[in-house]
């Protein structure tokens, strides 16, 4: 592991900036967000998420990019949700509903070193950062101790959150990186540097279920089958072809921002794995973990693996960014695949699986591995 100095924020918080390594993949993570900033793919010497040049970048910027989300992920409705009989309000960042949690985020905390936690052998790289969100900084109940180990282990990004509150209350931690695997090299439009889109990858999902919406983006909490809808991609398709083809259905969100389900709603939470649990190969990791989803283009794949029930497929509908080298990133620059509980899950009859008991530890572990095709 190394480290570098990434200058301070608006607050007068030094940042640290930690590069991790492998044979196959170089990843650079900011303490600021517990962000992932690079995530170089070392044979095609590319990088595949979007980012910025600067902390600047991430401080103006409000698209999340690579961040660690939560206190909760994704949108609570109306901004407010009961829990043990008392209701909590907060302020509106997304219409009429909460949006990762607001100005109080995990994404723009800057999280310390756990001493003595780094760790490196053959072909592998772990560092542990952590944080502590106060009750009274972020308007839920009891305050929220996270731990995140970032391990980088040959061609494998693993990511686990360790969770506990303080007193009863609801958490909903996810990873927010944006993809390209094209690498975020730039066209030139009009003289405007534009990133390459995501419409040229394939994409296929392991979940034959998702979660409709009703008003303001927020899920009925029925689950519906994916069969002859625009949200099949139980069988490889090109994305840009169903963002076109189900253009009119899809138009309200400009794309996909939607929920899949891998399991069906439950009350008992899934094992946490061992502490520093090392994959030994795909077959212990897919015993695990679910996978997802697979993203790919002519000669590198992505998979997505998670101990979450669900996740959302957020295409970049909204993109607006101006990013790494002054870049451009619009409307489907980058595609997040999120491992979550379901949106509002709080206040959702039947779910409520993103509610903790104060003491108890919980675990969200998110993997992402690349693929190098042909040859």
């Amino acid at each position: 592991m190394k480290r570098f100095d990434w200058g301070t924020t608006a607050n007068g918080e030094p940042v640290t900036m930690y590069e991790l390594e492998s044979d196959t993949i170089k990843l650079r993570v900011i303490d600021r967000g517990a962000t992932i900033v690079d995530f170089i793919v070392k044979p095609l010497e590319r990088n595949i998420v979007l980012g910025y040049d600067s902390l600047q970048g991430y401080e103006a910027g409000t698209a999340y990019l690579g961040a660690s989300v939560g206190r909760v992920a994704n949108r609570i409705a109306g901004a407010c949700c009961e829990i043990d009989g008392t209701e909590y309000h907060w302020k509106p960042n997304n219409g009429s509903n909460l949006l990762h949690s607001g100005e109080n985020s995990l994404s723009f905390d800057v999280w310390h070193l756990v001493p003595q936690s780094a760790k490196q052998a053959f072909n592998y790289d772990k560092i542990t950062l952590a944080t502590m969100l106060r009750s009274e900084e972020d308007g839920f109940p009891g305050d929220l101790r996270v731990q995140l180990d970032i391990i980088v282990n040959g061609a494998d990004v693993n990511l686990t959150y360790r969770y506990m509150t303080s007193r009863n209350s609801v958490v909903n931690i996810t990873g927010h990186s944006y993809f390209n695997l094209n690498g975020t090299a730039a066209n030139t439009n009009e003289g405007r540097k534009e990133q390459s889109l995501i419409t040229n990858h394939q994409l296929r999902l392991d979940a034959i279920r998702y979660m409709p919406f009703g008003e303001n983006q927020i899920p009925t909490g029925h689950i519906a089958s994916v069969e002859r809808t625009p949200f099949d991609f139980s069988v490889w398709r090109t994305l840009g072809n169903s963002l076109n083809a189900y253009k009119e259905e899809l138009a309200e969100y400009r794309g996909y921002d939607h929920q899949y389900v891998l399991r069906l709603p439950t009350t008992s939470k899934m094992f946490a794995l061992p502490v520093n649990h090392r994959f030994s190969d795909r077959e212990d990791m897919t015993k695990h973990l679910a996978l997802c989803g697979t993203m790919h283009v002519a000669d590198l794949a992505l998979e997505v693996y998670s101990n979450a029930p669900g996740f959302q497929l957020y295409t970049g509908n909204w993109l607006d960014e101006t990013g790494r080298d002054g870049v451009h990133y619009g409307p489907y620059s980058g595609m997040c695949i999120e491992p979550q509980f379901a949106p509002n899950d709080v206040n959702l009859p039947n779910f409520g699986e993103s509610l903790t008991k104060a003491g108890t530890i919980y675990e969200r572990h998110i993997t992402y591995r690349v693929d190098l095709l042909n040859g």
